[in-house]
């Protein structure tokens, strides 16, 4: 049952896939330790939502190749159906942690930027590149290299997550998402987390996996310095950014492999 819970958990956070809880109702009973406690357990199946997300992918883009539209429409409809499919969660964080880094001047205006609602022009500006760059990755991609891209991608940008959950510490004291993560993922979910996405990246691409998870790593750990640098510790914010920059450099990887 608790794998249930953790599995719904992590699938109603990352992803706009209507699932029951399990046992039903039963966040609405609990404290917030326990809840904070209960989400960070569900980083060991971030990962998973990761590839579950990937499958949708797969299925999708092969549905286009079997229809009367051309790549580049069947490509521009999955990007559109990746997004929608997280809800924008991380691109959000994204283009907040843009607004913040470059707006601010010091910790306390940084993270006044990123906990405003709205987007200022940097963000945009930041998240259109970033689109543009998955975009173009996507379309240019090999043919045979596609599908593998497609269902990867998304599980290793929600393993970084994991991996800089444990490593960083939070910015904000209290009232942070990305605190409730940090405060409680441990060596149970990183380990689980970790061979889940070896398991299905040595799969797809053999001895090929290991630039992928070395750029991915390397990219936690630059982010995690900088972050500790001008602000202390990381934000829910920066965790969605760190998913979103794996993700594009990833693309970019498999497309400079083949």
């Amino acid at each position: 049952m608790k794998i249930l819970r953790d599995l719904s958990l992590a699938i109603r956070f990352l992803t706009i896939i209507p699932i029951i809880s399990f046992p039903p109702s039963d966040d609405t009973n609990q404290n917030e330790e326990a809840l904070a406690e209960h989400l960070a357990n569900s980083m060991a199946f971030f990962p998973l939502v990761g590839m579950l997300m990937g499958v949708l992918l797969v299925l999708l883009r092969r549905l286009f190749y079997y229809l009367p539209v051309s790549s580049l429409v069947g490509d521009t409809l999955v990007l559109i159906f990746w997004i929608w499919l997280s809800g924008g969660l991380h691109l959000d964080g994204f283009a907040d942690s843009v607004d913040g880094f470059l707006g601010g001047h010091n910790k306390e205006e940084i993270l006044k930027i990123m906990k405003d609602s709205s987007t200022g022009a940097k963000g945009v500006v930041a998240l259109v590149s970033l689109l543009l760059l998955k975009f173009v990755l996507l379309v240019e991609m090999p043919l045979f290299l596609k599908d593998a891209a497609l269902f990867f991608t998304p599980t290793i940008g929600r393993w970084s997550m994991v991996i800089a959950a444990f490593l960083g510490r939070p910015a904000r004291l209290k009232n942070s998402m990305g605190k409730l993560f940090m405060d409680y993922v441990s060596w149970k979910e990183v380990i689980f987390a970790s061979l889940t996405m070896a398991v299905i990246g040595i799969l797809l691409f053999r001895l090929y996996f290991l630039p992928l998870v070395m750029v991915g790593i390397g990219l936690v750990l630059l982010i995690l310095k900088y972050s500790q640098k001008k602000i202390g510790g990381i934000s829910g914010d920066i965790l969605g950014a760190i998913n979103e920059i794996v993700e594009v450099f990833c693309l970019l990887v498999i497309y400079l492999s083949n």
